[in-house]
């Protein structure tokens, strides 16, 4: 029988194997779900709900959930978090903590959200996608500047390029997938850089034409994206040039219209 599971704390990190010493590569945050594939010694093998990435995460940081709740979760009016951080109460064991901006919040916009065992109170805002989705997108990614790069993050605790993209379009009401190489398979291809508009994905590859970095066009010649931290950067023809460092550090190779 199918089991389920959600996020309690403000981030899990997702494993390629079933060891804290296995590289991350990717995250849960909190109020993610999951589908429950295998277990193995302290570990569930998941695929997450959102995104339908699979890898390993620490039994001890998740919580198993019933059908009917994963249904209920699944099937809730989304709200997101707003803000870089804000902080969520356990009313049972009376222990708050922060959790990123982005993370759903189950209940249907109220404050405070009871399931099974859990009853949390949000202290914050709260937001559901407005529709205006390329304003929402580099609102939100502006919310992010300055968050540390973290390979396989995707919070306001650490974040990589795809993940970034993700948390952003997420929120905007678009949901993509988790790696660059798959984001820029989706969407409209814009041939000129000029013809790019705000909230368009530009996509750049590596010496043996992988793609493997990803950032949000702002529309004014610059692009917001993840690299050493969440930054804005000049962006043209050629790629990304970093004015700190005199030169181009990504090489463009496509750039896709996705949102409205």
């Amino acid at each position: 029988m199918q089991k389920y599971g959600i996020c309690p704390i403000g981030a899990a990190a997702m494993r390629s194997q079933a060891s804290h010493r296995s590289e991350m590569i990717s995250q849960l945050i909190f109020g993610e779900t999951f589908s429950l594939l295998a277990k193995s010694a302290g570990w569930l093998h998941i695929e997450s709900s959102h995104d339908q990435y699979q890898g390993w995460v620490a039994a001890n940081q998740v919580e198993l959930i019933s059908h009917d709740t994963y249904t209920w979760l699944r099937n809730d009016s989304v709200f997101y978090t707003t803000g870089r951080f804000s902080k969520v109460t356990n009313l049972h064991s009376s222990h708050s903590f922060m959790i990123s901006g982005g993370s759903p919040f189950p209940g249907n916009g109220h404050k405070v959200c009871k399931f099974e065992s859990f009853t949390f109170e949000h202290h914050g805002n709260l937001m559901k996608p407005s529709g205006n989705q390329a304003g929402d997108i580099l609102h939100l990614a502006g919310d992010l500047m300055h968050t540390p790069y973290l390979w396989g993050g995707r919070s306001a605790f650490g974040v990589d390029c795809s993940g970034l993209v993700q948390l952003c379009f997420r929120m905007a009401g678009i949901r993509l997938p988790r790696d660059s190489s798959v984001q820029s398979n989706l969407g409209e291809s814009i041939h000129l850089i000029h013809e790019a508009k705000a909230g368009d994905l530009a996509f750049f590859d590596n010496d043996e034409g992988v793609i493997n970095h990803v950032g949000i066009i702002t529309g004014d010649g610059h692009i917001i994206h993840a690299h050493g931290r969440v930054r804005k950067d000049k962006v043209d023809h050629q790629g990304i040039f970093n004015q700190g460092s005199g030169r181009y550090t990504h090489k463009l190779r496509l750039i896709k219209r996705i949102c409205s």
